[in-house]
């Protein structure tokens, strides 16, 4: 499906993901630090719904994945250079950071396809422990949180058209 103003949708979905991913309740209630990396996490757990959207419906033909990743990259590699970092640092930064992406997906994608063909939330629970609360143990019944908060909009994004889901910039449920 061709949508007109691609870039407009794709930053409209990339800014509600960043909306989401720095909501003060992240950091308060969930006892997220509030650094750069946790943001970088957020973002990126965020953005694999949307990702995972695609790959489960096998939406092909749209350019919407390609483009969310080419913005939020492009957005990452101008918040470096606004917090001062060269050339050389940037492109180091984002080669890790690219690394980090793939590697978060690929994590991600493992644990749901468990919990859709398994029905069990217990690697995607380890999942999200190791990479948003870096492997803190005590942090468990809060990885369990996050497991019920993607696989239901996982779920919702998936009971609804491509079109549907642009309409509404991907709205996330309410996290609890």
């Amino acid at each position: 499906m061709l949508f007109k103003n691609k870039d407009y949708l794709v930053e409209r979905i990339y800014q509600n993901i960043v909306e989401i991913s720095r909501s003060k309740f992240f950091y308060i209630e969930y006892g997220l630090d509030d650094s750069f990396e946790t943001r970088f996490d957020l973002i990126i757990f965020h953005a694999f719904m949307v990702f995972y959207f695609y790959k489960s419906k096998k939406i092909d033909k749209s350019a919407i994945p390609q483009n969310l990743f080419d913005y939020m990259f492009n957005d990452f590699e101008n918040n470096l250079r606004e917090m001062g970092f060269g050339d050389i640092a940037v492109n180091k930064k984002m080669k890790v950071f690219v690394r980090a992406f793939y590697g978060r997906l690929s994590q991600y994608s493992k644990s749901m396809e468990f919990v859709e063909n398994e029905g069990d939330k217990s690697l995607l629970e380890e999942t999200i422990l190791n990479n948003i609360y870096k492997g803190n143990a005590n942090e468990k019944e809060f990885a369990c949180i996050f497991a019920n908060y993607m696989t239901q909009n996982i779920h919702n994004f998936k009971k609804k058209s491509e079109s549907e889901n642009i309409d509404c910039n991907y709205k996330f449920t309410k996290f609890n």
